[in-house]
């Protein structure tokens, strides 16, 4: 959730992926388990973002970090916040942007102890909130993960929109999830704030727009894991942050200060691949 000014931001010169793969990896192998993060950075550096990773327990030892609000601060330097931290890292890492920012560009980012072997970009419902209106995008990518496919998507929503419009938003990336024959991890920024928009511009309170969100969600057969995360933004208790999956059981999941890099919490959570189910033996 951020409100930066008045104007709306224009389509980046470039959208493609930009991709970063490390030349010497420095991350160990994968653990049984992943540790997922979810992060608004708030258009941060890449030194403050790392700085907020790296000191607090939580999120240090990340597996799978998910971003939102991810700047390239010029497009003429091909390298984004998130391939300044995977290169740092050693890690993979990409990036799509979203839509202009002065010289650069805002969208979201993957960054990943696991190999990317795919990616795409989602083009998202757009819808004029008048204020920071823009292009919205989410990124579906494939990653290897102990030489088994893992579908995971960056998402961030608009901020003033009704529940109807933020529906709407997220649809095309729960279609496009519920057709993966993968294990699936959905995560980002969804603005599922406890307020409604009239015209987009007046807010209403309401009771949260979350729980609205996670009936969606379900829906299409993905569970809501961290559905009692409490807020995962500074102010107003509000719940914007969400990590849903498909195909893992969650072992635990809170959220994190990151050492106030952001107006947001990092929300993240372990997961552990579901057990295939039985089948009965013939008698």
């Amino acid at each position: 959730m951020a409100i930066v000014g008045c104007a709306n931001r224009g389509t980046p010169a470039d959208g493609s992926i930009e991709t970063t793969f490390p030349t010497k990896s420095l991350a160990t192998s994968l653990p049984r388990q992943l540790r997922v993060v979810t992060f608004n950075v708030h258009m941060e550096t890449a030194t403050r973002v790392l700085e907020g990773l790296r000191n607090d327990r939580a999120l240090e030892h990340a597996d799978l970090i998910v971003l939102q609000e991810v700047m390239r601060f010029d497009d003429a330097v091909p390298c984004s916040v998130a391939c300044a931290i995977g290169k740092e890292l050693g890690f993979h890492a990409i990036f799509a942007p979203g839509h202009a920012m002065g010289k650069g560009s805002l969208g979201v980012a993957i960054v990943s102890r696991a190999p990317i072997t795919s990616a795409q970009v989602l083009e998202l419902p757009y819808f004029n909130v008048h204020f920071n209106s823009g292009r919205r995008v989410a990124i579906a990518a494939t990653l290897d993960v102990d030489s088994a496919p893992v579908t995971v998507y960056a998402v961030h929503l608009d901020n003033r929109l009704t529940i109807t419009d933020r529906k709407k938003q997220m649809t095309p990336v729960l279609e496009h999830a519920r057709r993966q024959h993968t294990p699936v991890i959905i995560a980002g920024d969804l603005n599922t704030s406890h307020f409604t928009w009239l015209a987009h511009v007046i807010p209403v309170p309401i009771t949260t727009q979350d729980n609205r969100m996670e009936q969606l969600v379900r829906s299409y057969g993905f569970e809501t894991p961290c559905h009692d995360s409490g807020p995962t933004h500074r102010y107003l208790g509000m719940k914007l942050d969400a990590i849903y999956t498909r195909g893992f059981d969650t072992v635990r999941f809170a959220t994190a200060d990151a050492k106030n890099v952001s107006d947001h919490l990092a929300l993240w959570a372990v997961l552990h691949p579901s057990a295939p189910p039985r089948t009965l033996a013939a008698r």
